[in-house]
């Protein structure tokens, strides 16, 4: 059971990773697309940057500027136009004969020829290559610039004898060619640093020709790392990777990587393309894919006329005639399902005529039958007007009735609205006597202990004075600890009372603010100064300057207490103090 759990997991995982795949690539060939309807915006950016460096070289007032600015044209236009780029290879060497510069003018040549290579003029190629020779033959191995251009000359001659040998048709001569571009090639990788991108090129694409995919695939990963996506490296690394995963069989893999290589070709204008015809080519066995490889092969014969060069059309010639050779079978194809499609039309015509006479006779019929529905509905109109008549009538009966009740609705809402306000009222009213009552008895109570304390006081002070104890009398006077005292006794009292009166004011207020503002006082049998504020609001007395002549504070502090204590508050803060004023009217409901 294990075994196929997990050989149905593994299935899954393969189909998912093949989507993703398929999907990845459909998202590539649309960037593709894109980038080909766009591509006269590239090469008109192409064209800017040439224009630029063309009026650059006008305005140049040395040779070695001109030099320097004909040899930028020329790395410009290499992969662009090869006439061009030719054209500037001859200047380039007009100058350096003119500065007397034996070094450039040898650069130029090797330069010349290997692009004279690319373009397929071997035997020109070859002479320049054999012009250049004997200033590398100099015997001055210090010179650097020396050892470049013996670096450069093997890398062109390498190039020629693998072009010549990759289109010779001589099996001999192809061999000899091959054989001499692999020594020079062996040759090349021993004088190059072998953590440059030049050496990781070679090295690759000798493993490539030699049909080792895996060996080429390390190199080609060093190499990737070293270059820059966007740029021409990077599309030249891109087309030598699919070649390598053609070589494993891989097609998706090999179509991605063209895909990319010929999407960095056609945003950095370059007219020497290979990844995208060769990305068609690998369409022709897929019937769905033929109109894209049409496109893409369209889009690339553009460019290689524009690039100027025999080599590369000769290339393209045989992609182009088979895709003719697929449109002209598909052509075929459409021609025979169109006769197929005519003799089922015919087929149909013949049927529709069969029917259109049957039709015809069911019209005849269906009008005897329309003229006694017509009758039949006439006479069915007329009951419907005497029915509309009653409906009317009972309409309007309803509609007075619907009235009626709606009448009766808002004058009992009204009654409720009036009982509630008359109820609210008695309990106000019930709750102001029951303070009212409460408060005059304990107003008389105090009253009374006060005259009585009053006159102790009068006493103690006279016999203070019969005695001429008039030191004692004046500390006496002097402190005010009898004031104080008798503000807390009444403080006391004022709690005492109000917490009889209203014994859940506490927990009362604290359900009016949120949970970080609760006020709790240390004895629960007295009020804190907050409490003691709204207290006074709750008994109606709400003007700051009076609260704060009670508690003995300024009317100021008074405000900030009550506005500090309402931005606590759960709700509208507006509303806070009138339902503080409502607490514990349900002891007189």
């Amino acid at each position: 059971m294990k075994r196929y759990l997990c050989t149905a997991a593994l299935l899954i995982v393969c189909g998912i990773t093949i989507q993703a795949q398929h999907n990845a690539l459909d998202s590539l060939y649309r960037q593709l697309d894109a980038a080909i309807d766009s591509a006269q915006t590239f090469l008109a950016q192409k064209n800017q940057r040439l224009q630029l460096l063309k009026d650059s070289l006008g305005s140049a007032n040395t040779d070695t500027m001109r030099f320097a600015y004909a040899k930028r044209l020329y790395q410009e236009y290499v992969p662009f136009e090869n006439d061009s780029a030719i054209a500037y290879q001859y200047q380039c060497m007009d100058l350096a004969q003119r500065m007397q510069r034996p070094d450039l003018y040898t650069e130029t040549l090797l330069m010349l020829a290997d692009q004279l290579t690319e373009s397929g003029f071997y035997n020109e190629a070859r002479l320049h290559f054999q012009q250049a020779e004997p200033y590398i033959a100099a015997d001055d191995d210090s010179d650097s610039t020396l050892q470049a251009l013996r670096t450069t000359y093997m890398e062109g001659m390498s190039h020629l004898y693998g072009e010549m040998g990759y289109y010779s048709h001589d099996p001999r001569l192809r061999d000899s060619f091959f054989t001499q571009a692999a020594q020079l090639r062996d040759s090349l990788l021993l004088r190059l640093d072998s953590t440059t991108t030049r050496w990781l090129q070679l090295r690759t694409m000798m493993l490539v020709n030699d049909v080792r995919p895996a060996e080429a695939m390390t190199y080609c990963d060093r190499w990737q790392q070293l270059c820059t996506q966007g740029d021409r490296q990077y599309a030249v690394m891109a087309y030598y990777r699919s070649v390598i995963y053609g070589q494993q069989g891989d097609v998706q893999q090999q179509r991605r990587w063209l895909a990319m290589s010929a999407l960095t070709d056609i945003r950095n204008a370059i007219m020497d393309q290979g990844a995208l015809w060769s990305l068609a080519e690998t369409f022709l066995s897929e019937e769905q894919h033929l109109d894209r490889a049409h496109r893409y092969i369209d889009f690339s014969w553009q460019c290689l006329q524009r690039f100027s060069t025999h080599m590369r059309s000769w290339l393209v010639a045989p992609v182009v005639t088979h895709i003719n050779d697929e449109y002209k079978q598909q052509l075929r194809k459409a021609n025979n399902r169109l006769t197929g499609a005519i003799a089922a039309v015919s087929l149909l015509a013949i049927g529709l005529l069969a029917l259109l006479v049957y039709v015809q006779r069911k019209r005849r019929q269906l009008a005897t039958a329309r003229n006694e529905l017509k009758q039949a509905n006439e006479e069915l109109a007329q009951v419907n007007t005497l029915l509309a008549g009653k409906n009317n009538e009972l309409q309007q009966a309803n509609d007075m009735m619907q009235q009626t009740n709606e009448l009766t609705k808002r004058t009992n809402e009204l009654l409720q609205q009036a009982n509630e306000q008359l109820r609210l009222a008695m309990m106000r009213q019930n709750d102001s006597n029951r303070v009212k009552d409460e408060y005059l008895g304990k107003f008389l109570s105090m009253c009374s202990e006060y005259i009585d304390k009053l006159d102790a006081y009068r006493i103690k002070v006279n016999r203070k004075l019969k005695a001429n104890q008039y030191n004692d009398l004046l500390r006496m006077t002097s402190s005010e600890q009898l004031k104080e005292d008798e503000l807390k006794e009444l403080f006391d009292n004022f709690d005492d009372i109000f917490l009889r009166l209203f014994p859940t004011f506490v927990q009362d207020f604290n359900a009016l603010l949120s949970p970080d503002g609760q006020i709790t006082p240390g004895d629960k049998t007295r009020l804190n100064t907050d409490l003691r504020i709204f207290a006074l609001i709750r008994l109606g007395i709400d003007e700051s300057s009076k609260i704060a002549e009670f508690l003995r504070y300024s009317p100021n502090s008074i405000y900030s207490y009550r506005a500090r204590i309402k931005n606590k508050a759960l709700g509208d803060r507006n509303d806070f103090e009138r339902r503080v004023k409502e607490i514990g009217m349900q002891y007189n409901a």
